[in-house]
């Protein structure tokens, strides 16, 4: 089978009207899947139905009340929930809209064409466009193909993974990505601000700031997740539940509804609000925080009848420059104690993998055992 062939889009395209087995989702997960359209329009409907909060930065900028409350309201949020959306972020509309038009371009392209950016997991190239092959508890595949690259600082960036088509596609990013790291640096701030710490903690923290010699810049990955069409929604997902590694993700769309996050027991889908960028919580923050902002569960759902693109960045910590652990002053004075053992960002994501790939083989193992059991 060709690497073509691998590609979601290609079976998509193809005019199946089922999906092959290894896209079927465990029974135990089907009881609450279904079209994301068709879910976000019952969301919508609702309401009563619970919503994602919807914060604004704009008046961090300014001094008094406006301020304290923007700084409430992120933290509640981060506590709450562990996701928002997010108004008032200072990306300007005409960026966002050049950036989603650059990325629904180059996956416009022929599957032949976008092959030579081929990435080579097997081999530990990641970056690159790609279709997630089972490498999770489930033994499942994920209905996405996808654009995976470094996307600031930009000097440590491997540019020849960017699309050379369409031509705007490298500067769009390239302008993005600063963007979004100027971004991430004012959540921080508030985000610090709102567990009663100096607005530079959680920062500094991330950076190694507080470690002899180290103050590494925070890396940010760009993800361009392409979710086709499919014919049964109600069997399959386009990225099964999980949280992030990253400290923050910033998440924006084509305007087709399909992410869901875990609240409060049930599974709650995200909602258009016009001008707001997602936010998610993810662990590197959550274990700084010793928990006290949660890493947020979500997973993405599929349409019959919309494609739906997605542009993620995951803002992170330098892999091994930085021990991840709880921030002292949360631990101060027998106010709590430490939910997280000391790691690096690495030694978190191979964990996070291992758990992964043990919990497959016990699901493979316990299925083959009940074979054995009713023949």
């Amino acid at each position: 089978m060709t690497d073509a062939e691998l590609r979601v889009e290609a079976l998509s395209l193809s005019g199946v009207s089922a999906i092959p087995p290894e896209y079927v989702r465990p029974e135990e997960e089907r009881a609450d899947l279904g079209d994301a359209l068709e879910l976000a329009r019952a969301a919508s409907d609702d309401a009563d139905a619970a919503r994602i909060p919807v914060v604004d930065i704009s008046a961090f900028d300014d001094d008094g009340d406006g301020r304290r409350a923007c700084v409430e309201a992120v933290r509640a949020a981060a506590e709450e929930w562990g996701v928002m959306h997010l108004a008032g972020h200072g990306l300007p509309g005409d960026v966002l809209d050049r950036l989603r038009a650059a990325g629904e371009a180059f996956f416009a392209l022929p599957i032949a064409e976008k092959e030579a950016y081929a990435n080579d997991p097997a081999a530990g190239r990641l970056q690159g466009y790609g279709s997630k092959l089972a490498a999770n508890a489930s033994g499942k595949r994920e209905w996405e193909d996808y654009l995976f690259h470094l996307v600031h600082p930009d000097h440590l960036a491997d540019h020849s993974l960017w699309p050379a088509n369409p031509p705007e596609y490298v500067p769009v990013s390239r302008d993005f990505g600063g963007r979004v790291r100027t971004l991430a640096s004012k959540l921080l701030a508030i985000l610090s601000l709102g567990l009663g710490l100096p607005e530079e903690t959680l920062e500094r923290r991330l950076r190694g700031h507080e470690l002899a010699g180290v103050d590494d810049d925070l890396l940010l990955q760009l993800k361009i997740n392409y979710y086709p069409r499919c014919p049964r929604p109600d069997l399959a997902v386009g990225v099964e539940a999980h949280t992030d590694v990253s400290a923050l993700s910033f998440i924006l769309h084509n305007g087709v509804p399909g992410l869901q996050v875990h609240h409060a027991g049930s599974w709650v889908t995200a909602r258009p609000e016009p001008g707001t960028i997602v936010v998610h919580v993810g662990d590197a923050l959550e274990i700084l925080t010793n928990g006290r902002y949660t890493s947020v569960l979500h997973r993405g759902l599929v349409s019959r009848d919309a494609v739906r693109l997605s542009w993620v960045v995951f803002c992170e910590p330098p892999p091994e420059s930085v021990l991840l652990q709880p921030v002292p002053e949360l631990l101060a004075d027998g106010a709590g104690k430490p939910l997280f053992a000391p790691r690096t960002f690495k030694q978190h994501v191979q964990r996070k993998l291992f758990k992964k790939l043990k919990d497959q083989q016990d699901n493979n193992a316990a299925a083959a055992s009940n074979g054995m059991i009713t023949k």
